[in-house]
């Protein structure tokens, strides 16, 4: 009959859907972006808290590890979890009502871990010390109220005066993050049009940070000028990876070739002797070159794109005329 109870009560306490009184003291706040373990105790109240999840997280596991001395004691408390509290928590208030998200008898030999989906895509799966809190997403239901409750009598003062560690930590999707900003060799932004890709796919720019599957990529770098440049990076499970990335632009370079004692003008800007001798890096677009000699004048126009190499020979063409 005591077994048969005893089933009763943990049915009724697993599956219950009405607002039940929640009251102790707060012990602390769990969060991954503050304390991420709390030491609480026997009928004190432990509040779980997250907020703006990275996308890179799937899931939380909740941990508490046993005391050993408590061992003689095994089945004699049970941890339940809460949501849908009826107030806004805070660590000042000692009373809620809430709905029971789940219930467990505390094996104190050993250690019990929760696992808390916060996406439908999750991978997370239950083993031998773990159990799965719902098979859907849960990050509508923060904050979540934790403690731990004594189901039996004759318990000593001292294992309630326990400290019990309540830890919580981030489950990874096994995806990472890039944060991409591609720079001029000022250190400013560039403000062109540029078009990058990862591993061939195309994607918004400005913009990210991307989330890719993490190992190795490719990315490629392209300016609306023509300019390209290519490097590799990799990413590993729930880390950003920054790139600050300076464009080398490589412009077009113009070589001219010509005889001696001709003067030569590249957009109306005369060239030194010193230029003519050496390859000079020139703006993408038009331009204009104009050789002269007395009142020998030639001239053309010309267009170069980025990574071109333009050679430009001026040889005085001799013309014979016979009467």
């Amino acid at each position: 009959m005591k077994n048969v109870l005893l089933l009763l009560v943990f049915t009724a306490l697993s599956f219950s859907l009405f607002a039940e009184n929640i009251r102790g003291p707060v012990s602390g706040t769990l969060s991954l972006n503050g304390e991420r373990k709390i030491i609480t105790r026997v009928e004190n109240l432990c509040a779980i808290d997250l907020q703006n999840i990275s996308p890179l997280i799937q899931g939380v596991k909740l941990t508490v590890p046993m005391d050993k001395d408590m061992e003689l004691y095994k089945n004699s408390f049970a941890l339940y979890l809460y949501k849908n509290l009826d107030s806004e928590f805070s660590e000042d208030k000692t009373n809620y009502k809430g709905t029971q998200a789940f219930m467990h008898f505390l094996p104190f030999s050993d250690s019990l871990n929760i696992l808390i989906p916060l996406s439908n895509n999750h991978t997370m799966s239950p083993d031998r010390s773990s159990y799965l809190l719902s098979d859907t997403d849960n990050s509508g239901d923060f904050p979540m109220i934790l403690t731990i409750l004594p189901i039996t009598k004759g318990i000593p003062d001292s294992i309630y005066n326990k400290d019990i560690v309540v830890e919580i930590s981030p489950v990874f999707f096994n995806k990472g993050s890039l944060d991409l900003n591609i720079l001029n060799d000022q250190g400013e932004e560039i403000e062109e049009e540029i078009t990058i890709s990862i591993d061939n796919k195309i994607y918004d720019w400005p913009g990210g940070p991307y989330i890719l599957g993490t190992g190795l990529h490719n990315l490629d770098i392209r300016t609306e000028e023509g300019n390209e440049d290519s490097l590799t990076f990799s990413l590993n499970p729930g880390q950003t990876t920054i790139i600050d990335h300076v464009l080398q632009y490589q412009f077009p370079l113009l070589s001219i070739e010509t005889m001696e004692g001709l003067t030569v003008y590249l957009d109306e800007r005369k060239l030194s002797a010193s230029e003519l001798k050496k390859s000079l890096e020139i703006k993408p677009g038009g331009h204009s070159i104009r050789f002269e000699l007395g009142d020998f004048k030639i001239s053309r126009d010309f267009s170069a794109e980025m990574r071109q190499r333009i050679t430009i020979t001026m040889v005085p063409e001799i013309l014979l005329e016979t009467r």
